[in-house]
């Protein structure tokens, strides 16, 4: 069993406000906080579809064992530390020499070096996996995720009542593709 647990949220949103004000041809700031809320529901409703974390953050990855490969199910990622509890009770941050992550199919995957074993942990412990997962400013998977979120907001902030956005759907289709 795996959870993740977010320790450093996301500072900002992929798309700002003032973006979202141009996109919209908006001069006043009378609605700031309804644009906002369509902003966060976009980003949210694109991370849902393509499972990607678009802004930078730091998260864990909680498992109540070690696996012989280990898939993280964020993306992108990488992995800062891991820590176990020791069968003698001490807390233990595992030497990057003991492990080895790589990207498979654009997920991060986590085994024991050439040579080496995951230790024993302590009974009823669990493996604790520092991540930072987002995208780097320059990232082209960025520009679409943002072009996708200001082209939903402008249809929710436009269409109130709800409806389709095709362009939105087809932009999630294009990331999708590229993180199979």
């Amino acid at each position: 069993m795996s959870e993740i647990v977010t320790l450093e949220p996301p500072q900002d949103r992929a798309v700002t406000l003032e973006e979202a004000r141009q996109q919209l041809r908006l001069d006043a700031h009378d609605e700031d906080l309804l644009l906002g809320a369509k902003l966060d529901a976009a980003q949210a409703e694109l991370e849902q579809q393509t499972g990607l974390k678009l802004c930078e953050q730091t998260l864990e990855l909680q498992l109540e064992g070690w696996k012989d490969e280990i898939t993280v199910p964020v993306r992108p990622c990488t992995v800062a530390e891991i820590r176990y509890m020791a069968a003698s009770g001490a807390m233990v941050t595992l030497p990057e020499t003991v492990y080895v992550t790589r990207r498979r199919h654009r997920f991060t995957r986590i085994r024991p070096a050439f040579g080496k074993s995951w230790p024993e942990l302590r009974a009823d412990s669990l493996i604790r996996i520092t991540l930072s997962a987002g995208f780097s400013e320059n990232d082209p998977d960025l520009a679409i995720a943002r072009a996708a979120i200001l082209v939903k907001t402008a249809a929710m902030f436009e269409n109130r009542e709800g409806g389709p956005c095709l362009a939105f759907d087809t932009l999630v289709g294009q990331l999708k593709c590229r993180w199979i």
